[in-house]
């Protein structure tokens, strides 16, 4: 048992199965027990056994179960290094998807003003046609450099999000707009801090959408609304529509980068043309939106460390306890046994041999002793002899025997119970 519960620990073997045999094999020694031996002798016996095999089973199992953690922190030096070598990509490639999306909104922006301002000299009748003509050229010039800028970025989706705010805020965004000439009108309505993610969000989608209207609808007023209701945080951005057809090309990237963004908020967002004329993009997210940033590698392996000393505390204290338990009940058992199987001196000098085994019962405690002297005595047949204790358990160097055969006492004797010689009192 002991081999086969170190190759089970030293397997990785299921737990559960480990202890349903442990389980069944002490059932069948209980039950073995039973049918050998008297109830009082076999509980006790079945207690000593199940606490021997917590060294004879627990232990050899848990030294199985320590050398197999031992191969496999071995073996697993290298798994850990090539993913951390793979973390390391990912993290790149998400840091190159993050100023990829930075250059798309922030540079994407400035060539979108600079498009309107050249859409408002293209406009302006003071201008001669030459210098009008030259300026709806500029715009058709940047309003290209910002769709060659989304495809040489690339602008990937973001699956990490940063959670750090802006430095402009959206009412400098908006003013900033209006100075290169784009009509719009701010409406805000938020009394305290919003969330970092969500911050960044508002201001993200306030952005994109003033790029859109100055590079798709010139000319057009944009109303911008942000408004805090419930724990919520509502973003409404309209513009009234281009005042001239305009060709401007567009790949839905900065719209598709929006929805990601607005999503990794805990909300969403919808953009679509108006029934009237113009574009309306709407967004709705939680006040304290936003995901928890990932675990570290430090806290990640302190959070290992916790679960694998928790684990060998565990497969320590569990034992521990179960032994404890069992040697409390043993001691216990046997104490209650040993003051249950006392037969005092007095008692003892007033039975004599040839009473009927009727009238000694009427002496004798309720229960024999259930560790009586191994002193190899062998009765004749048809004997049936019983020991007593003189006094508790572990205060006397004698013990009492008494010997039944045809309904009576035939002998009573003072049996030595341990290596120094019965006392004079013992004698007598």
């Amino acid at each position: 048992m002991s081999l086969l519960s170190y190759l089970a620990g030293r397997r990785e073997t299921q737990l559960k199965h480990f202890v349903l045999l442990c389980t069944l094999s002490l059932l069948g020694m209980f039950v073995l027990a039973l049918t050998q031996l008297l109830a009082s002798e076999a509980i006790l016996t079945w207690l000593i056994t199940l606490l021997s095999s917590l060294l004879v089973v627990v232990l050899p199992w848990l030294i199985g179960r320590y050398r197999a953690q031992q191969v496999l922190l071995a073996t697993a030096g290298w798994d850990r290094a090539e993913r951390l070598q793979l973390e390391i990509d990912q993290e790149r490639l998400r840091e190159r998807s993050r100023i990829a999306e930075d250059m798309h909104d922030s540079v994407g922006h400035e060539l979108s003003l600079i498009a309107l301002r050249a859409a408002a000299l293209e406009l302006d009748p003071s201008l001669p046609e030459q210098h009008r003509r030259a300026a709806g050229e500029l715009r058709e010039s940047a309003a290209t450099a910002t769709e060659r800028l989304g495809e040489i970025v690339g602008v990937l989706r973001d699956q990490e999000a940063s959670t750090r705010p802006h430095d402009e805020t959206v009412r400098a965004l908006v003013d900033r707009a209006a100075a290169s000439g784009l009509s719009v009108q701010l409406t805000e309505r938020v009394d305290d801090a919003l969330a970092p993610m969500v911050d960044r969000a508002v201001h993200r989608v306030v952005q994109e959408s003033l790029t859109n209207a100055s590079k798709h609808a010139p000319g057009a007023t944009v109303t911008v609304s942000i408004t805090k209701r419930n724990n919520h945080v509502y973003v409404d951005i309209n513009d009234t529509g281009a005042t001239k057809p305009v060709l401007a090309p567009s790949g839905g990237r900065g719209l598709d980068g929006l929805r990601e963004r607005v999503r990794l908020a805990g909300g969403s967002l919808s953009a679509a043309p108006r029934p009237d004329g113009g574009f309306q993009v709407t967004a709705t997210m939680p006040c304290a939106g936003g995901r928890p940033e990932p675990l570290t590698a430090a806290a990640e392996r302190a959070t290992v460390r916790r679960s694998a000393r928790r684990g060998l505390i565990t497969a320590i204290a569990a034992p521990v306890l179960l032994g404890g338990l069992i040697g409390a009940v043993a001691l216990g058992y046997y104490l209650l046994a040993g003051y249950s199987a006392i037969l005092r001196p007095a008692e003892y000098d007033r039975i004599s041999i040839g009473q009927p085994e009727e009238e000694v019962a009427k002496v004798l405690p309720r229960m024999q002793m259930i560790d009586a002297p191994a002193e190899g005595y062998t009765p004749p047949a048809g004997w049936s002899c019983h020991y007593y204790r003189p006094a508790p358990p572990f205060t006397s160097n004698y013990v009492y025997r008494l010997c039944f055969a045809n309904g009576a006492l035939v002998a009573k004797t003072v049996v030595q119970s341990g290596s120094v010689p019965p006392t004079p009192e013992g004698n007598r």
